[in-house]
């Protein structure tokens, strides 16, 4: 029994890590806000961005409007993300963990609606 409060304590310790704190070594992490329109939106950056050098871990959510990206730090830097995702002729502004975390938990309360959906040529 005691073996089994040990450990459940170190995964509780475990998991009160910060996600920074977690990141591993010679790794960044980079948030974006876009302008997704559509799922079509979201799939087609989320196939683009996984190739882009170095990315270890990628969220692409058109429901917030986010971007999460991990990548290695040696392969790549927020400034040719954000190109990359400007290529594709989506905004690439630049937000903190915080605000995309923010973005995220608003659009899973609030649900993500339009009075119809907007589609742009890109």
């Amino acid at each position: 029994m005691k073996k089994l409060g040990l450990v459940f304590l170190v995964l509780i310790l475990a998991g009160s890590f910060s996600e920074t704190a977690a990141q591993k070594k010679g790794r960044a992490v980079v948030c974006f806000q876009s302008d997704m329109d559509c799922t079509n939106c979201e799939q087609t950056l989320y196939e683009y961005l996984k190739f882009e050098k170095g990315v270890k871990d990628l969220k692409v959510d058109h429901a917030s409007n986010t971007i999460f990206i991990e990548y290695a730090e040696k392969k790549n830097d927020d400034k040719s993300i954000a190109q990359a995702i400007e290529k594709k002729g989506y905004k690439a502004q630049k937000i903190t963990k915080k605000e995309y975390d923010e973005l995220v938990e608003h659009s899973k309360e609030h649900g993500h609606e339009h009075g119809h959906e907007v589609h742009r040529e890109r």
